[in-house]
């Protein structure tokens, strides 16, 4: 077993055929250096064979010194010690001349699996890997809930695709989905991709649905460096209503509702006690209002807006093993367009037409209650029949012993005194 730099094609080509996280890609790679971040690719061998990989960053610490960090890496079988031991004890010496004062790693690794309610499902029996990481010097920080901006999030919705088709997965969403899903489709929307320079459409959205839900969102440059490095492995749909075709389509459901009001009418006509289509006249009348109004705001919105009404837009990373729904916006004024349900039934079917097995619905707090700061949201994923990955978390190891425990003093130090 050898711990050695690897090659962008060697770093490629495994993340490629063993399950990895969109951050563990060349893609991510290309972009960190492009940023000016001394970013590394490093990994185990075995006889030439390839067993682990992983991308790692350096990050300046106190100006002297540096932290390093493998953001869901490294990849590779944790079962296997002897490349556990090979990585992290290679890792170590690595960063040792490098000036690393401590490194930190946050596997994609799940340690179990659990019902939207919290309710555990399965354990994947991977405790193990918590006693691999203390032999060697690290230590576990925690298992943590919520959201942090520097630390990634411990919990993911994902619905699994594997086997499924779409009606299949359809059939196994609760009916608000169903129903929302249907309608969406009935409604004119369309969708495409917008393309870099028409960002900001998405970041509109964003901005809109951050502000009115209170929830920080990433900034503009994030967005934008990622689909300027990912290329198409980033996708960030568009949803906008076609409103000529929207306003034909109610026109046509206010005329059949017309013509179905005036049967009843002559059935009623020709048998005055006949109190089921005196009913169904009632009932017709209702929706008929109904629809009018909807044809007047089409009519009202073609005026304002113009033909192409946009509604709702999302940001996904694309990679072999996942389909990952990092963001998404809508105009809270068009939500009744229903037009964020058609983008993730779009993309749930763009990962079965590509042979993707996991829809990936992203963070969560981890928090199960009503009074979860993103209970809403849990709730939203929890109708599409998705489950919860809770992952194993993260792991610290001094490299510099002595610089860690004085950097960890002035940081309690400074906590004490309020500075």
């Amino acid at each position: 077993m050898q711990f050695t730099e690897l090659t962008t094609q060697e770093f490629e080509q495994f993340t490629r055929a063993h399950f990895s996280h969109f951050t563990q890609t060349v893609n991510n790679y290309n972009l960190k250096k492009d940023a000016g971040v001394e970013t590394y690719l490093v990994g185990v061998k075995d006889g030439g064979e390839i067993k682990a990989a992983s991308l790692v960053t350096l990050t300046p610490v106190m100006k002297v010194f540096k932290y390093a960090y493998t953001n869901r890496g490294p990849v590779m079988d944790y079962s296997d010690k002897r490349v556990f031991d090979a990585f992290f004890e290679g890792l170590t010496e690595f960063l040792k001349p490098k000036k690393v004062m401590y490194a930190r790693v946050d596997p994609y690794e799940v340690i179990k699996e659990r019902t939207h309610d919290g309710e555990i499902t399965k354990d994947m029996g991977n405790r193990y890997i918590f006693d691999y990481f203390k032999a060697l010097g690290w230590s576990h920080t925690g298992f943590t809930k919520g959201f942090d901006p520097v630390v990634q999030i411990r919990w993911h919705s994902v619905l699994d695709l594997a086997g499924k088709d779409p009606k299949m997965l359809l059939d196994d969403m609760d009916s608000l989905r169903k129903r929302n899903i249907k309608k969406a489709q009935k409604n004119g929307l369309h969708l495409r991709y917008l393309e870099l320079d028409e960002i900001d459409v998405f970041r509109k959205f964003m901005k809109d649905t951050s502000e009115m839900k209170a929830f920080m969102d990433r900034d503009d440059e994030y967005y934008i460096s990622r689909k300027k490095h990912f290329g198409d492995n980033v996708l960030i749909p568009l949803v906008y209503v076609d409103l000529e075709e929207y306003n034909e389509s109610t026109q046509k459901d206010r005329d059949q509702l017309a013509k179905n009001i005036d049967k009843a009418k002559k059935t009623l006509e020709k048998d005055p006690a006949n109190k089921k289509a005196e009913n169904k006249i009632i009932n017709l009348a209702e929706q008929l209002g109904n629809i009018e109004e909807k044809l007047a705001e089409g009519e009202a919105l073609l005026q304002k807006h113009g033909r192409e009404l946009p509604v709702a837009s999302s940001y996904y990373f694309i990679t072999p093993h996942e389909v990952v729904y990092l963001a998404g916006g809508s105009a809270n004024e068009f939500r009744h367009f229903a037009g964020s349900y058609l983008i993730q039934w779009h993309m749930i079917n763009y990962a079965l037409e590509n042979d993707i097995d996991v829809y990936n619905f992203y963070g969560i707090s981890g928090e199960f209650t009503p009074e979860a700061e993103d209970y809403g949201v849990i709730q939203f994923k929890k109708g599409f029949n998705a489950k919860v990955l809770e992952y194993i978390g993260d792991f610290i190891k001094p490299v510099n012993g002595p610089a860690y425990a004085a950097y960890k003093g002035f940081a309690k130090l400074r906590t004490f005194t309020g500075r």
